[in-house]
C-alpha cells in the first residue's frame, strides 16, 4: 500500500519541484500536438498535455507552452494555432513532436483549413483556433484560442499521460 506525501509549499521557489511534478502527474491528461505556421511559412508543432476547454459561448480553448519552448516565437507571431488530440495509436507521433532536433513533421502529412495552421489527419479531434488572449503564468505562456473549426472522431481509444508516461484507457461501449 502506498503512503500519501504531504508537503507545504513555500513562497517563491522554496518548494520541492519534484514533489509538485509528481503530484500534478497524478492527474490524467490527454495528449495533443499543437501546430502553427512560422513567419517563414514553415510548419511548427509540439506535444502538449496542458489543454482544456474554457468556454462554449464563445467557443474557447487553451494550451500552455513552456517559456523555454523553441515553438514559442512562432506561436506568438502566428495569431492562430491548431490543437490536434491524439488517440492511443498515435504515441509515436506524440514522441516525434517532442524531438529537440530535426524536422518534427518528417513523414507526417498535414492538411490546412482556413487559418493555414497544419491539421494532423486521423486524430480524435482537431481544433483550429484564432488567438484570443495570451498571458504568462509562471514558467508557461497560456494561449487562449477562439475555436473557428473543429473535427472529431470519438471512435478511438484516447492517448493519455499519467505519472510521466503515456497510457491507454479502455473505453467501454
Amino acid at each position: 500500500m502506498s503512503q500519501a506525501v504531504t508537503i507545504e509549499l513555500g513562497e517563491g521557489g522554496a518548494h520541492d519541484a519534484r514533489a509538485l511534478r509528481s503530484a500534478f502527474g497524478c492527474f490524467t491528461t490527454g495528449v495533443t500536438v499543437v501546430t502553427t505556421l512560422g513567419e517563414d511559412g514553415r510548419r511548427v508543432g509540439l506535444t502538449a498535455n496542458s489543454f482544456t476547454s474554457v468556454s462554449l459561448d464563445p467557443p474557447l480553448a487553451l494550451v500552455c507552452v513552456d517559456l523555454k519552448s523553441k515553438s514559442l516565437p512562432a506561436l506568438d507571431a502566428a495569431g492562430q494555432f491548431t490543437v490536434n488530440v491524439l488517440h492511443a495509436d498515435q504515441q509515436v507521433m506524440a514522441r516525434q513532436f517532442t524531438l529537440k532536433e530535426g524536422d518534427r513533421f518528417a513523414g507526417v502529412e498535414t492538411e490546412a483549413w482556413s487559418t493555414g495552421a497544419p491539421i494532423l489527419p486521423g486524430c480524435m479531434a482537431n481544433f483550429e483556433c484564432v488567438t484570443h488572449q495570451v498571458f504568462d503564468a509562471g514558467d508557461h505562456r497560456v494561449y487562449v484560442g477562439r475555436v473557428v473549426k473543429l473535427r472529431y472522431d470519438p471512435g478511438h481509444e484516447p492517448l493519455v499521460y499519467l505519472q510521466g508516461r503515456f497510457r491507454r484507457v479502455h473505453v467501454e461501449e
